[in-house]
């Protein structure tokens, strides 16, 4: 049973799976649980029977089959498709809120669920808004990418776009500023202004922003490093990133109240 198929479905993970069954944002069809479960294990059965969900006493070795190639910690919920977030409705939410400092995250040729797993769980962290993903050259939400996510995925507004141009120039339209990140010749991380409604861009760690996408930047942004070295992982990359605008926004609003 490979990833594409019925893992996909699945979530995985003690955090994860706690997380699931906090939110409720998806219906869980039924949980796996390795038999004689630890006290961590033992929580989690006892919360999703008390939410009336369905739990399944399994041997450990199950879970090979279940889901392979997945760190799944002797835990599995089956739930219902993941939901998408409409482009539209992520970007009315934004107005809606009269917020004038949202960040939203989008990915240009992430195809590895690690990684993407990773940077779902660092822009919930440090902040983010939602996270735009386009339907080819992307990696698919499967149990790797929540296993990752660690619980982020049901924290975080996830679109899905036909066309990821397109969405950018929808982004602008909207008021936000396209921020690429750029293995080189882009302005310095730590001199930018980060004010403002943001997309921040990231592409695949082999061959950066696809051109297209590179054309619908406003402003390339770079990481300096202490000495030339090959460029940063993605998700790494996303961490130094959305932290230093994380950074600088707090500092903003400190500045702020102290005036």
């Amino acid at each position: 049973m490979g990833e594409a198929g019925a893992t996909r479905n699945l979530v995985c993970g003690i955090n994860a799976v706690d997380e699931l069954l906090q939110r409720g944002r998806r219906r869980i069809q039924h949980l796996y649980c390795q038999e004689r479960p630890g006290h961590r294990l033992q929580a989690l059965v006892n919360q999703a029977r008390s939410k009336g969900v369905a739990v399944k006493l399994v041997p450990a070795s199950a879970f090979d089959h279940l889901a392979p190639g997945v760190r799944h910690q002797g835990v599995a919920a089956v739930v219902a498709p993941f939901r998408f977030t409409p482009l539209k409705e992520l970007l009315a939410r934004q107005s809606a809120d009269g917020r004038e400092n949202s960040l939203l995250v989008a990915l240009d040729g992430v195809t590895d669920p690690r990684n993407l797993g990773a940077v779902i769980r660092t822009a919930a962290a440090a902040g983010g808004d939602g996270l735009i993903l386009p339907e080819r050259r992307s990696a698919a939400i499967t149990a790797n990418v929540s296993k990752t996510a660690a619980g982020a995925l049901e924290n975080l507004a996830i679109c899905q776009v036909v066309n990821l141009a397109d969405a950018l120039r929808r982004c602008r339209e909207s008021g936000f500023w396209i921020y690429g990140a750029v293995a080189a010749g882009g302005k310095d991380l730590y001199t930018v202004d980060w004010a403002g409604k943001i997309v921040l861009v990231l592409g695949s760690e082999d061959k950066g922003l696809r051109p297209i996408i590179d054309r619908a930047c406003d402003v390339r942004v770079t990481i300096p490093l202490a000495r030339e070295s090959e460029s940063l992982n993605v998700g790494i990359a996303a961490a130094v990133t959305l932290f230093e605008i994380n950074r600088c926004r707090r500092k903003t609003r400190t500045d702020s109240v102290s005036r």
